[in-house]
């Protein structure tokens, strides 16, 4: 407890001078406890009459200060600026400790230490690009060969852009340094092979995250968001492929992006930064860890989440999605890419899309090929549609198959709040359709009710775009429910046609969560006809269906969500999945119309031998059999005599079902559940603190009857 040695500044609490506190060699000069400022001088408007109590209106949560009070210079948002002077003081210990969140703009954001008319310290946050995180922490001036001067502090804050406002707390004088010790952290980088090569861990603390600038002479090439390992920390090699810069055979320089960032904690992992061949960083037995799912395609190193772009041009599927290749986290976003033949087996290949710097990067969105040249770059090329958080929805198009996207000048083609376009060709009328996740307030939303459970979305809608071109875009409609969480994020709209009924079609509309509208469209206006459908589907997220196929099956990949392992496997090198393929069909059934979805055929392709089998069996005499699935890749085929419940556990995943029969395809920690031919379809994933578990069991009431159960086993596609 900080001890206060009088009522005058118990009341003003130490903002005007410093007392002693529980640890006598610690001057505190000012803790930001009480209501006002006190003898601290106050110009502008971006510090208030007094302490803010913790997160403002609008700011992302506030972490890592002391007490209840702190500055933060985040009134009304980052337009807002002023500065806030401290009271003259003697500097009489070595070290001026702080803590330091919010802004990391030099000069604009930051704390100064004045002696006389002079600035002989600074300190800034870590903040200069879009994301990050509002915590304060640890920051130490060697103020020793000052010691007997009189000084001034003085918070500024002279930035209206982005992370325009600074967080401090417990200013103190002190013999200890209470964070690392700040060094000029700069290393140049001949480029004299093909990838960056930079150290990754994955635990991030306070003092091991960074973000790294590499420049070309004063030129920012690109900037990205890193834990670097600390002493003793186990890490992995990210290896970053420089081509797409062209700067073959120059010499670049990397460096933190603050001075904040630049500490004696992650000097050794700094200086194994380097230039070296993919070939370095990689390993023979990637992709036999124990965490990587066998069947479930997944990046070799990093972390991926939405699929993106997914389209069939010329021979080839193309899946993208969201990657990062500097963690095993979300972060960093680039398109990653791979290609195959079956759907099946995959071949990874390099970034597709490069973040421009951690300011802008490239979110989701979808692939599509222009059969008629409609935007004037050639019959058959392919394109995609991507957001870009610093800019809009913009398209970009291939000429080599596509490796590599030359975006189009008019990008972007549409500015909103908003993310993930996926654009599809509307042949009634010509032209192409744009549905895209939106958040601008509209006379929609405002007229629409909305649930309890999503009024933080209570403007998201689906807005549709046309073109005729590709260049030009038009507004034409939008589409909300009231329960907005099944219109967030991550829009996919396409026709199918009614099983059993020629000629008839419906128009089917959902978002990230799968669930999912069925209607009729006309071009322009999407009209519900029943829905919302389904269930969140698990362990599921964010899918997407090919476009373009060439027998036009409506086929559909998501995103997997496994748990990651770093706690079990400090150095795990890759993290999430996506999901088998499955062909989506509309089909009428007593509750109407709904989707089912059903493993493609080409899945079969995975099979390798009969493990067991068996026919007729009660729930006991089945249990033995599903034995054969211990610590086995499986797929499970059981069909029972008439609809039941049955818990079953396999391999320690859940995967028990009700209805009349199952396809469960097992990897090592996620399995796949289809029931009733597509029916009903869930993923599943491991506890993360089981992993290895091949507990195996399955359990019905005592009339269930397995009418067949066969157990194959399956194939690695790597």
């Amino acid at each position: 407890m900080r001890l206060i040695v009088t009522a005058i500044l118990a009341a003003s609490l130490c903002l005007a001078g410093w007392a002693s506190t529980g640890a006598a060699d610690d001057i505190l000069i000012a803790d930001f406890e009480s209501i006002t400022y006190g003898d601290w001088q106050v110009t502008g408007d971006a510090f208030g009459d007094g302490p803010a109590s913790g997160t403002l209106s609008g700011q992302m949560a506030v972490t890592g200060f002391k007490g209840k009070g702190l500055v933060n210079t985040f009134r009304g948002g980052d337009q807002a600026t002023g500065t806030l002077t401290s009271p003259e003081f003697a500097i009489a210990q070595p070290f001026i400790n702080l803590l330091i969140g919010g802004g990391g703009y030099e000069g604009k954001t930051e704390v100064q230490l004045h002696v006389g008319d002079k600035i002989v310290r600074i300190a800034t946050g870590p903040n200069t690009q879009p994301g990050g995180s509002e915590e304060l922490a640890e920051y130490s001036w060697d103020v020793s060969a000052l010691i007997g001067q009189n000084a001034r502090i003085r918070i500024v804050d002279n930035h209206t852009g982005g992370w325009g406002h600074i967080n401090v707390d417990d200013i103190r004088q002190s013999e200890q340094r209470s964070a690392p010790e700040q060094l000029k952290l700069e290393k140049e980088l001949l480029v004299d092979d093909g990838y960056l090569l930079v150290p990754v861990s994955n635990f991030s603390r306070r003092q091991n995250v960074v973000r790294l600038n590499l420049y070309d002479g004063e030129e920012l090439v690109q900037n990205f968001n890193v834990a670097l390992p600390l002493e003793g920390d186990a890490y992995w090699m990210a290896a970053y492929p420089l081509s797409h810069f062209g700067v073959d055979g120059k010499r670049l320089t990397i460096r933190p992006a603050t001075a904040a960032m630049s500490t004696t904690s992650i000097q050794a992992s700094f200086e194994r930064i380097r230039i070296g061949s993919q070939d370095e960083a990689w390993a023979g037995d990637d992709y036999q860890q124990v965490y990587r799912n066998q069947f479930h395609i997944s990046t070799r190193r990093g972390w991926n989440n939405d699929p993106n772009g997914m389209v069939y041009h010329d021979g080839k599927y193309h899946l993208y999605y969201q990657y990062n290749p500097f963690g095993i986290f979300w972060g960093n976003m680039h398109w990653g890419h791979f290609i195959s033949d079956d759907m099946i087996h995959w071949k990874e290949k390099p970034i597709a899309l490069f973040q421009k710097t951690e300011g802008d990067m490239m979110f989701s969105g979808g692939g599509f090929v222009d059969h008629d040249n409609t935007a004037g770059y050639g019959e058959n090329t392919l394109f995609i549609a991507f957001t870009s958080t610093g800019r809009g929805e913009c398209l970009a198009y291939s000429t080599d198959g596509g490796q590599t996207f030359t975006e189009i000048p008019e990008n972007p083609v549409v500015k909103h709040r908003g993310r993930d376009p996926k654009i599809i060709w509307y042949a009634p009328q010509q032209k192409w359709v744009m549905v895209v996740y939106n958040e601008d307030e509209s006379e929609l939303t405002k007229a629409s009710p909305f649930s309890e459970n999503s009024k933080n979305l209570k403007n998201a809608n689906l807005a549709f775009y046309e073109s005729k071109d590709l260049h030009t875009w038009t507004q034409t409609s939008a589409f909300t429910d009231y329960d907005r969480e099944t219109v967030f994020e991550c829009p996919e709209f396409f026709e199918l046609p009614i099983e059993g009924q020629p000629g008839e079609s419906r128009w089917c509309l959902m978002a990230a969560t799968n669930r999912y509208f069925i209607g009729t469209f006309d071009g322009k206006v999407f009209q519900k006809e029943s829905g919302p459908h389904g269930q969140r589907r698990g362990a599921f997220y964010a899918p997407q269906t090919f476009s373009d196929t060439p027998d036009g099956r409506r086929i559909q990949i998501g995103w997997v969500q496994p748990p990651s392992f770093e706690q079990q496997i400090p150095n795990q090198i890759s993290n999430q999945a996506f999901s088998l393929p499955h062909q989506m069909t509309l089909r009428q059934t007593s509750d109407g119309l709904r989707l089912f979805c059903t493993p493609i055929e080409e899945v079969d392709r995975l099979r390798a031998e009969t493990l067991a089998s068996g026919a007729d069996l009660d729930a006991l005499a089945a249990e033995k059999l599903l034995q054969a699935c211990a610590n086995e890749l499986t797929e499970v085929v059981i069909e029972l005599s008439a609809p039941a419940t049955l818990q079953m556990q396999i391999n320690g995943i859940d995967a028990t079902f009700e209805g009349q029969s199952a396809r469960v395809y097992n990897d090592r920690t996620v399995n796949e559940v289809y029931v009733d031919q597509g029916r009903e379809y869930r993923i599943n994933s491991r506890d993360a603190k089981k992993l290895g578990d091949s507990t195996t069991t399955l359990h019905g009431s005592d009339d269930v009857k397995i009418q067949s159960l066969k157990i194959y086993r399956l194939k690695s596609i790597f």
